[in-house]
């Protein structure tokens, strides 16, 4: 009776000791936006060695390389849904996330986008989260620096069609900035477009005192070659898909003085305490990725770090796994101590409260000799 007994206990705990918490990861980890979906996948990965265990239990990250397709997003959610995931980290772009958060919302999975900042990614439903800003507010911002701070009258914009991200915030960028004064001609070009001669030859007589690209560096790198080669010398703007190291090592001097919007980095962080929070998980980060380079930490690595922490912190306020119990104690979440700055969800629809985007610059001598030097970092709310 005694041996059935202690057997019954040792096989009940050994069922505990192997439960485990399934976290979802959807991000781009090969094809056009590897890098900075392996940054993310850093972050998380940081995040998870620090907090490797929820409610007792061991935290399993499940991850699934998107291959930057909508079709790859689509099979990883599809994935999740069948490996019973409490929630999915990701995906970065939002034409990746907007596909997979359709189905993890028909499904009923928590979703929280490390990086989409199209706002219709979180307006699909419940369960859909991000850890961004939304592109209205960076299109905003940067509109106004490039009007009121640059003194633009006329801008030139490019913009991706085929991208919901790129798309979107070219269009919230044109609007605030004719609200504005200024006169805009808007050029449009498709994923993986390499020559830039028409698109070039149509600004040519607007001669744009500014220039905006909303678009990726896999495209950004053959724009600007070829914009300096035809002799463009205008400020250039971009948006935080330019926070990627293919720019300026895949057009070298040709990107020197690029200015462009992203998440904000520890120094850029108003909050003193959000700001040593930041610091130390870099610190921490850089210990833990033995080959990472200065310019792979960025506001991606911190966005994918608290999209985990988060969500890690719903489950303890939950005390359960349950799915519903998560989201809503998710969707009631305010002032979260994250590495990117206090986050809250309550009242909002996934899209945290109050987020600071910071305006960079490359300084690059050559694709294998450049650095970005932090400028200064602006609240969401400013602009709310």
């Amino acid at each position: 009776m005694r041996k059935s007994f202690l057997i019954a206990v040792l096989l009940v705990l050994g069922s505990l000791a192997m439960a485990q918490v399934k976290i979802g990861v959807n991000l781009e980890l090969s094809g056009r936006f590897a890098a900075i979906g392996n940054q993310t996948l850093n972050g998380i990965k940081v995040a998870h060695m620090q907090m490797p265990k929820v409610l007792g239990q061991d935290v399993q990250l499940v991850i699934c390389d998107d291959e930057t397709t909508r079709e790859g997003s689509i099979a990883c959610a599809q994935r999740f849904v069948n490996e019973g995931v409490v929630g999915v980290l990701g995906a970065i772009s939002s034409s990746m996330s907007i596909p997979a958060a359709e189905v993890l919302q028909d499904a009923g999975i928590i979703m929280i986008s490390t990086s989409s900042t199209n706002p219709q990614t979180t307006q699909i439903g419940k369960f859909i989260f991000r850890m961004a800003y939304t592109d209205d507010y960076q299109g905003k911002l940067a509109a106004a620096y490039a009007v009121k701070d640059l003194g633009a009258k006329k801008i030139a914009i490019f913009r991706q069609i085929d991208d919901d991200y790129s798309y979107g915030l070219a269009g919230f960028f044109n609007e605030t900035a004719k609200k504005m004064g200024a006169k805009t001609l808007i050029q449009d070009f498709v994923a993986n477009n390499v020559d830039f001669t028409a698109q070039l030859n149509n600004i040519r007589s607007f001669n744009p005192d500014v220039i905006y690209y909303s678009g990726f560096c896999a495209e950004g790198a053959p724009f600007m070659k070829q914009l300096r080669e035809q002799g463009f010398k205008q400020q250039v703007l971009g948006a935080d898909a330019s926070d990627d190291p293919q720019c300026p090592e895949g057009a070298g001097a040709a990107f020197d003085g690029w200015t462009f919007t992203g998440f904000a980095t520890p120094n850029l962080i108003p909050d003193p305490a959000a700001k040593k929070r930041a610091d130390a998980f870099k610190k921490k980060y850089f210990e833990a990725i033995k080959n990472a380079k200065p310019g792979d930490f960025n506001g991606f690595v911190l966005a994918g770090a608290d999209s985990y922490n988060v969500l890690v912190a719903a489950i303890k306020a939950a005390g359960s796994t349950d799915i519903n119990k998560v989201r809503d104690a998710l969707a009631n979440l305010e002032n979260y101590p994250g590495v990117s700055g206090n986050i809250t969800y309550k009242g909002t629809d996934g899209t945290p409260k109050d987020r600071t985007i910071g305006f960079y610059k490359y300084v690059v001598k050559s694709a294998s000799d450049w650095k970005k030097i932090e400028l200064f970092g602006k609240s969401t709310a400013e602009v709310q």
